[in-house]
Parts: structure tokens; sequence; C-alpha cells
């Protein structure tokens, strides 16, 4: 199977240019298609879900969009933006001088948020901003931090709430399985005891009394 970080590990400890660096690339990619027995190409690293094959170096450019798409949430959410008119407005702008810069649009390839995003709506990157922040947020358990010597667990307050949802869950289900045992327990048809046979009456034995006579002396 194809280890698809070695590309970035690649990309990342090489000093070239884009030009040579598409070159290594396409040779590393090449040697490996011939080792797994198949093109690699679209499945040689996770950036080539953002490639553009008619671009100019197009592995190196997918790499650094993709890159740069790990920067946006952080750059949204360090500017405190929660509101979806104003992460519309940064998105905007920020979008089109990305995409002057790469030389194509990166509508679609923008952000990450960008899988969520509905265009029909208002503001569509703001509120698939929003969307992925709050998924983002509702599948982190638990934030840990080093304070003091200590492991502190900040949870987001919605974990109150689940685990209390759970519980109560659990109890409905603990409460159904005890009434579906106590249905099966009732409709369990009794066994019946086998009747009684009737004892056969013995013949009564006949007892002859025996009456003894006393002979008078004469």
């Amino acid at each position: 199977m194809w280890d698809q970080s070695k590309p970035e590990k690649l990309i990342k400890a090489l000093p070239f240019d884009s030009f040579s660096l598409q070159h290594i690339i396409d040779t590393d990619k090449l040697i490996g298609s011939t080792a797994v027995g198949y093109n690699l190409c679209g499945t040689y690293a996770p950036f080539c879900a953002v490639c553009s094959k008619w671009a100019e170096n197009p592995c190196v450019t997918a790499y650094r969009i993709y890159e740069r798409m790990g920067e946006v949430c952080p750059m949204f959410s360090a500017a405190g933006i929660d509101d979806p008119a104003i992460a519309q407005v940064v998105a905007d702008v920020d979008k089109f001088l990305a995409s002057e810069s790469f030389g194509l649009d990166l509508c679609g390839r923008y952000a990450p948020f960008c899988a969520v995003c509905d265009k029909s709506e208002e503001y569509p990157c703001g509120q698939a901003y929003l969307r992925y922040k709050a998924v983002e947020d509702f599948s982190t358990k638990a934030l840990y931090a080093q304070a003091g010597g200590q492991l502190i667990i900040s949870a987001p307050r919605w974990d109150d709430a689940l685990t209390q949802a759970l519980e109560d869950i659990s109890v409905d289900d603990a409460e159904l399985n005890e009434a579906e045992e106590n249905n099966v327990a009732e409709e369990q048809p009794v066994a019946e005891e086998p009747a009684a046979q009737p004892q056969e009456e013995k013949p009564r034995r006949s007892f002859r009394i025996a009456t003894a006579r006393r002979r008078n002396a004469e």
C-alpha cells in the first residue's frame, strides 16, 4: 500500500523551485506507481483532491493550495469571527487574492469548510465556516491544557447535556428490556401438571373369625 504521507515529507525537505519540485514528484510518482502496480495519479497524496491538471506544475500547486487551506480556519478563529456576513467579506477578499496568486479560482478549495458549502444561501462561505466550526467543536470531547503542572480538562458546555441524554437513553433501554422480559414470562405457557392416575383398588381380603369353644369337662 502506498504511503500518502511520503510526498508531503519529500516536498518539505527539498528547497527547490516549483519546476524542479514538479519533476522530482513526477519521478517519485512514476517509481511508486511501478512498485504498487497501478497509476498513483489522483491518489498520490492528500493534496491530489485539490489538483488542477491544467495548472502549471500541478502537483506542487495542489500541495501549496492544500497547505494554505489549513491556515484559513485558524485565521478566522484568531480574529474571533462569529458572524456569517463578516466571515463572507473576509473570505471573499482573501480568496480573491489567493486565486490571483495561484492563477486559478480557489472557490471549492479555499478552505476545509468548502466541503459543507451551500452556494444557494446568503453568505455561503460565512455560513459554511460557522457550520464547519460547530461540527469541529462538537467532535472535540475535551480540550487538554497544561497549567501549573496539572492537567486541565475543559469540556464543551453541551457535553453535560449530551451525557444526560445518553444516560436517559440507557435508563429507557433498561426499562424496555425489563418490560420485554416480563412480557415473555407472562406469555410463556405454564406446564400443566400430569393428571393423577386413578389408583387400582386392591381386592379386600376376607377374614374368618374363628370362635373358640370351650369343651366343658364332663
